[in-house]
């Protein structure tokens, strides 16, 4: 049953992945929206699907992006993709976060994080917060091979 739900919920994650820039180092889905929870709350084909995106050149991600969501993002979208990444590499976590938004009928939020930022906070725990993401189910939906990464 499980892998059933993997399963079918690989093909939906890439009916929504296709909606976005194909340079993704890594992209995961997690939460409540991808996971059955129990509880009286537990509508999952309403729940909002958590996804973050990994890329190795955010300036140029968001660029692209821009151009095909340009509805995805606040008023960030009026100051341009380096203004964007500059935000996402400096402040907080490293993630740069576009919420509600509408893909292939279902209510979404994904992050961006550069790869080095996320090999970063794996490796070093710089501030937990994508790591942490991690400690808890998460559905890998794209992978590439990282380069020049050993443990």
């Amino acid at each position: 049953m499980a892998l059933q739900a993997l399963q079918s919920s690989g093909v939906a994650f890439r009916k929504i992945l296709s909606h976005f820039p194909e340079e993704l180092s890594l992209a995961f889905a997690y939460g409540s929206g991808v996971y059955r929870q129990t509880g009286p709350s537990s509508d999952q084909k309403n729940a909002m699907l958590d996804f973050v995106f990994t890329v190795d050149d955010p300036v140029t991600w968001h660029s692209k992006n821009l151009k095909k969501n340009w509805n995805h993002y606040s008023f960030l979208k009026f100051l341009g993709p380096k203004v964007i990444t500059t935000i996402q590499n400096n402040y907080g976590a490293g993630v740069y976060y576009n919420s509600l938004v509408t893909c292939v009928g279902r209510l979404i939020k994904y992050g961006v994080i550069s790869t080095s930022i996320l090999i970063e906070d794996l490796l070093n725990w710089n501030n937990l917060y994508i790591a942490g993401r991690l400690h808890k189910p998460a559905s890998l939906a794209v992978s590439q091979e990282f380069t020049g990464f050993s443990l």
